[in-house]
């Protein structure tokens, strides 16, 4: 019934209805505290309604009951991005890194992260393993070429 109900959660998200998304996971999480797939969606509802924060508690709860959930530490990365904490969030890409070297969306907002850093011969870095990863990612050749001008 869980599962159910974690789905249900997941297609209202889908369709933008998200506080109706979040009443769905928080039922499956009722049934099943440690479903950590109801944590992680209920994460990705709550960024979309701007609440942040709570959204990382639900993305740290997930992380929690499946550590090497990498796609819970890369969104965590962006939100705390968004809150300013450019450390942090840089952390949360590499704790994602760790788990899944070829992900390349972790290497892109590393990227992106470290070039707002000014630290640019890293960005480089990253979006040259997004390359690596994944050849035709336009987003990652756009900002390399960026970068490399303001490296000039």
């Amino acid at each position: 019934l869980y599962y159910t109900w974690n789905y249900r959660g997941d297609l209202l998200g889908e369709l933008g209805q998200y506080e109706e998304s979040i009443k769905s996971f928080e039922k499956a999480i009722e049934i099943q505290p440690d479903l950590y797939t109801a944590w992680y969606g209920r994460g990705i509802s709550l960024d979309k309604l701007g609440q942040y924060e709570e959204s990382i508690k639900s993305f740290e709860k997930a992380i929690e009951i499946q550590p090497d959930y990498h796609e819970a530490w890369h969104d965590r990365g962006i939100l705390l991005y968004e809150l300013g904490r450019n450390e942090e969030a840089i952390e949360s890409y590499e704790k994602a890194l760790k788990i899944k070297p070829d992900y390349h969306k972790a290497w892109y907002n590393r990227g992106l992260m470290l070039y707002k850093l000014g630290q640019y011969e890293l960005a480089i870095v990253s979006f040259e393993q997004v390359l690596k990863i994944k050849s035709n990612y336009n987003r990652a050749l756009t900002n390399q070429d960026i970068w490399l001008d303001e490296l000039d």
